[in-house]
């Protein structure tokens, strides 16, 4: 469901799951969190992700929430290390990581490109964060960083509201580096430039633009969890996710 390959030190994620428009469970953000940290060998230069569908990520899965919301306190904890391993993978990849996005990007989805370093998306491109709508809460870092990438009033109405984010605003709040046609194409030429530069130059420069805000991320990061897997035990959010699973069925 996580395909890679790795060919002139660029390693590609491949988020593989349309049947489910690639929404993430627990065994993919577990491949995830190998595959990226992988990139502390000295074979990989640049990571791309992208998403073998018309639509990059759908988010987390459902049926991973609901049984999340029937699991006893031990089983919660083992989950909670899954998704936070591929989180912190994320955080601490030491080289670029580039993002080509096909289509909508939702949850996780979006929550997890906040941590590339370069984003190509295509026209059709829609961003959304229905967490609220959900009973849950906001993920992933974006209470702290949202704000800070695409500004504060269209952070609390995509936040609290669940607002959509189309392309061409994504791309004038500079959350995204260019809109294509081909994103893939150009998250390659990208990753075949980054890979002819000095190394160790580029790790440190990426490091030193993180490496300042990484305590806070991280604070950030467990009190949101805290706060969902709480949540997600809330009758507000079981029967939101009830009701999303019939929605979904019936689609």
């Amino acid at each position: 469901m996580i395909t890679s390959s790795l060919s002139n030190h660029i390693l590609t994620l491949t988020i593989d799951r349309p049947t489910a428009k690639n929404a993430l469970n627990l065994d993919m953000y577990q491949n995830l969190a190998q595959q990226l940290e992988r990139a502390k060998n000295d074979d990989i230069y640049v990571v791309i992700i992208t998403g073998n569908s018309d639509i990059f990520c759908s988010g987390n899965d459902i049926e991973d929430f609901i049984q999340l919301a029937q699991a006893d306190d031990t089983q919660a904890q083992k989950n909670r290390e899954i998704i936070e391993r591929f989180m912190f993978a994320m955080i601490d990849c030491p080289v670029p990581i580039i993002a080509a996005v096909s289509g909508p990007a939702i949850g996780i989805g979006m929550t997890l490109l906040q941590h590339c370093d370069f984003i190509f998306a295509t026209p059709n491109t829609v961003f959304t964060l229905p967490f609220v709508k959900l009973g849950l809460c906001p993920e992933f870092g974006s209470s702290l960083l949202l704000p800070q990438l695409i500004g504060e009033r269209k952070a609390k109405a995509m936040l609290m509201l669940g607002e959509e984010l189309a392309a061409e605003e994504a791309l004038s709040l500079g959350f995204i580096n260019q809109i294509t046609v081909q994103p893939e194409q150009r998250a390659a030429h990208y990753a075949i430039t980054l890979t002819a530069l000095p190394k160790e130059a580029l790790q440190h420069t990426k490091k030193l633009l993180s490496g300042n805000s990484r305590q806070q991320l991280i604070d950030c990061i467990y009190k949101e969890n805290d706060l969902i897997f709480k949540l997600i035990k809330r009758s507000e959010a079981t029967s939101a996710l009830s009701r999303f699973k019939g929605k979904k069925s019936h689609t």
